[in-house]
């Protein structure tokens, strides 16, 4: 199960869980599920389905000064997706939405910092924060291409891991399988919803995503494997778009 968030403040509010419904969320968690690294996760998702892992997109300045004394008490990894133009931004891709509030990204000084932290992996979520499906099939092999060698010159290691911006099918454009691993990533993830990757391609990993108006009842219940009435609408939404 790969775990997916935006934002972690003191409140919750737009893209945004509240630092307490955070914690509790990963300590139950925690109860049922064995927390892993990414590395570990894309190695071992295929015959483990006890496994979870935590991913942040769009990398949130409040991951700094919230997100990482909590994932730091609980001792849980955490990639974050990070939309390399915007750093030390904005979400200014998210201003059409409803009810939208600005947040700040991540500078590079809070990415290099948070790097040195053995918790946090970092991964690309593109330059621009753009769905795919707007790109020729060169525009995004230097979308990819990139973004990942960015954050290598930021980050002095390598990135191996990308989130797909808005992440549905329609989403996905050149970007095949075949292409992201010649651009020498290992996995990538979409925000298509399943508890587990069984049987998915390493380079569509679905995640769930955890929203900032869910309750414990309903956190509990969307990781219920029996009940899981959030699949069946993602597969439906998948035959419609």
């Amino acid at each position: 199960m790969i775990l997916m968030y935006h934002n972690v403040d003191e409140k919750a509010g737009f893209n945004t869980v509240s630092a307490d419904n955070f914690e509790r969320q990963l300590r139950f968690v925690q109860q049922h599920w064995q927390f892993t690294d990414m590395d570990t996760y894309v190695r071992e998702c295929h015959h483990n389905p006890h496994l979870a892992t935590v991913t942040f997109d769009d990398a949130y300045y409040c991951l700094y000064t919230f997100g990482q004394g909590i994932l730091g008490e609980l001792n849980i990894p955490v990639t974050v997706f990070v939309p390399v133009y915007h750093v030390g931004s904005d979400n200014c891709w998210d201003e059409e939405e409803p009810d939208y509030q600005k947040i700040d990204t991540l500078s590079w000084w809070a990415i290099e910092q948070l790097s040195r932290n053995p918790l946090f992996t970092f991964g690309s979520h593109g330059m621009t924060h753009v769905s795919l499906r707007y790109f020729t099939k060169k525009d995004t092999v230097k979308d990819l291409r990139d973004s990942k060698e960015i954050l290598e010159e930021h980050l002095q290691k390598s990135v191996d891991y990308y989130a797909y911006p808005f992440g549905q099918e329609k989403d996905f454009g050149c970007a095949t399988p075949e292409l992201l691993q010649e651009i020498g990533f290992k996995a990538a993830f979409t925000t298509l919803w399943k508890l587990n990757n069984l049987h998915e391609n390493p380079y569509r990993l679905r995640r769930v995503e955890i929203k900032p108006t869910d309750s414990m009842e309903d956190f509990q219940r969307y990781l219920n494997p029996k009940v899981d009435l959030r699949f069946v609408k993602q597969e439906i939404k998948s035959l419609l778009r």
